[in-house]
């Protein structure tokens, strides 16, 4: 059922919107249902606009608001436009939820590869941030990040970016990771919020868990993301999830 007792700081329940950005069939379509049955309006943000046409219209049939918008989250211009769309269609913007998975790549992966990864994880993110900020101020709304554990600076996580291979990925979200702080302390003055999810395993039924013997659930990772947005603790910028 919907939740009666969160008002999203204030804002009425029906004019709270979250844009999902890097929309697919894990973590991303798991965030999006949970923040659509506690009564928001989502903005489903991905290349495939087939993709974003048969979410959008499942999501209707669970009495959720939601609208597609094909965009390439790696294009900065792109991004800024399409927040602007998102206002415009849905409302003010309360909560901006960046999920963008990259290419994963070994260690002869090429510059414009590694650019790709690192543009869709960090200088998209940054562009959207600063594209919905006055919105999020306005709102004092949280900006929620999927991280990864290959950000991490540990032996282990660097030998499995190097054996799965996923050396692009690696350098991407640990530069994320470090944007997602620096964002934390940046936008505090502003009431915004942001934080990461750190995902440290394979999330069930997806391309990371071809075998489906993962206990991690995307389900589980969106309750921790929606406890980051209902809490908005100045002292937490990650958790971990494993």
């Amino acid at each position: 059922s919907r939740a009666g007792s969160d008002i999203s700081h204030g804002m009425p329940l029906q004019s709270r919107v979250a844009i999902i950005a890097g929309y697919g069939t894990g973590i991303s379509a798991a965030v999006a249902r949970k923040f659509g049955t506690e009564g928001f309006k989502l903005a489903l943000l991905a290349r495939t606009r087939s993709r974003l046409d048969t979410a959008a219209a499942e999501l209707a049939e669970a009495g959720i608001t939601a609208k597609g918008y094909s965009v390439d989250l790696s294009n900065s211009a792109a991004v800024t436009a399409v927040v602007a769309a998102v206002h415009s269609d849905l409302g003010p913007i309360n909560v901006l939820h960046w999920n963008p998975f990259g290419k994963p790549a070994g260690v002869n992966s090429t510059r414009d590869e590694l650019v790709a990864d690192f543009d869709t994880a960090v200088t998209g993110l940054l562009s959207a941030v600063q594209a919905a900020q006055k919105d999020l101020k306005a709102t004092r709304g949280s900006v929620l990040v999927t991280g990864g554990g290959f950000s991490l600076e540990n032996d282990y996580m660097v030998q499995l970016a190097v054996d799965w291979p996923a050396i692009n990925l690696a350098i991407a979200k640990a530069g994320q990771r470090k944007l997602v702080h620096i964002l934390s302390k940046g936008l505090r003055k502003d009431g915004i919020y942001a934080a990461e999810v750190t995902v440290l395993g394979a999330v069930k039924g997806t391309l990371a868990d071809p075998e489906g013997k993962s206990e991690l659930t995307a389900e589980s990772i969106a309750v921790e993301f929606w406890a980051l947005h209902q809490k908005q603790d100045p002292k937490v910028w990650f958790v971990y999830k494993d």
